[in-house]
């Protein structure tokens, strides 16, 4: 049991690792100043190149999961992934952040093909826009993980979901989501 336990920690501190990583090249590459500040046009068709977010207080979690296999879509366009919607209510008077963090096990039928995955709060994409989830030889479908961030959201209530798309229109899946949302 232990040994479990300990495999279970190890696969969650890679993770915590490789996304924080991941998180910071994609500031670097994508123009985030020395001090961490956003870089680039905002807004909900540009995105933000970059954002920091520091000194959040976020005590509530919500969470939510969906053991399926095979939720698909052909979509080009961003849609839902089936169940993977939550309510969640962000409290306080002033605005704070959310931050989201998915999983899923992937799988785009072929080599080569992408499938992407995002959040959106309220129906916009968070930061960063999308993160690419797709097996690498389009054999087997493989474990991924992504961090999204939504900084200066209003308290009150809001709706967060898991969205996918396909890059070219042929079918894409992801097995066994999570969504991990942070807030006030």
């Amino acid at each position: 049991m232990h040994r479990k336990r300990r495999l279970i920690v190890l696969a969650a501190v890679v993770s915590v690792v490789a996304v924080g990583g991941a998180t910071a090249v994609y500031a670097s590459v994508h123009g985030a100043s020395k001090g961490g500040v956003a870089a680039g046009p905002s807004g909900p068709s540009t995105g933000q190149s970059s954002i920091s977010i520091s000194g959040a207080k976020l005590p509530k979690t919500d969470f939510i999961t969906n053991d399926t296999t095979g939720l698909s879509t052909t979509s080009t366009s961003y849609v839902a992934v089936p169940g993977m919607t939550k309510s969640i209510s962000v409290a306080g008077t002033a605005p704070s952040a959310v931050v989201v963090e998915v999983s899923a096990f992937a799988y785009a039928a072929g080599a080569g093909k992408l499938e992407f995955v995002s959040v959106t709060l309220d129906g916009v994409l968070g930061n960063p826009i999308e993160t690419q989830f797709t097996a690498e030889d389009g054999t087997f479908a493989q474990a991924h993980a992504a961090l999204f961030a939504f900084p200066g959201v209003s308290p009150g209530s809001h709706s967060v979901a898991m969205v996918f798309r396909s890059f070219d229109g042929t079918t894409v899946f992801v097995h066994r989501p999570a969504m991990d949302i942070r807030h006030k």
